[in-house]
């Protein structure tokens, strides 16, 4: 079996694979940090993917509609996004693309263990949280939104892709690097995601964001 955790942080890599390797121990877990990376494994000869687990917001990644790319590049894999700052929006995009589930960084070990066993059955896992943003026909439900479905709604998946970094204290060059894009792009984001929630500055994004759950 060969699991490939796809993520732009090492610690999380490698706490991620001890504990897949506890669960899975047949497994061969290899580790990547951005999208090309990823993808360039599609040309390796012989190799067959059983499960990626794919994070929303490494280099390369433009929201949840880039799941699509992947599932094309490795169709026999189970793909799981995994994330620990994503809307109702991108995991919708990323199960309609083919994807096969969706973990939240913050989710408890016992949890993810279930989830992993249910994948690997060949199941769909998504947590109760998330279900809970849809409303009888799957789409998220407006009475019934959370603040942080209502923020969700009104930032793009790139949008809250930099929020997520200004969470963690990245400048813009930073923030650039890990997203693949130019600084002044990431200046423009900034401005946008402060006037769409209504924040005076960074810290105050942050702040609203964090309050709201979103973070």
């Amino acid at each position: 079996m060969l699991v490939v955790i796809a993520d732009d942080h090492p610690l999380y890599r490698e706490a991620l694979s001890l504990r897949l390797k506890q669960q899975l121990p047949e497994a061969e877990v290899v580790e990547v940090g951005k999208l090309d990376d990823l993808l360039a494994l599609a040309g390796s000869e012989g190799t067959q993917l059983d499960l990626i687990l794919l994070d929303l917001c490494m280099p390369g990644m433009t929201g949840g509609k880039t799941v699509e790319r992947v599932v094309q590049a490795f169709p026999e894999a189970a793909i799981v996004l995994i994330s620990g700052v994503a809307g109702f929006q991108d995991v919708k995009y990323a199960i309609d693309a083919g994807a096969r589930g969706f973990f939240p960084k913050t989710m408890s070990s016992q949890h993810f263990a279930q989830g992993i066993e249910m994948i690997m059955a060949g199941g769909t896992f998504l947590p109760a949280d998330t279900l809970r943003q849809c409303g009888p026909a799957g789409v998220p439900d407006g009475e019934g939104q959370s603040e942080a479905a209502k923020l969700t709604a009104e930032l793009t998946p790139r949008q809250q892709q930099v929020l997520a970094h200004l969470a963690s204290g990245a400048t813009n060059k930073e923030i650039g690097r890990h997203l693949d894009i130019a600084e002044v792009t990431v200046k423009l984001h900034v401005r946008q995601v402060l006037r769409k929630i209504n924040a005076r500055n960074r810290a105050e994004a942050v702040s609203i964001a964090t309050r709201a759950g979103l973070i």
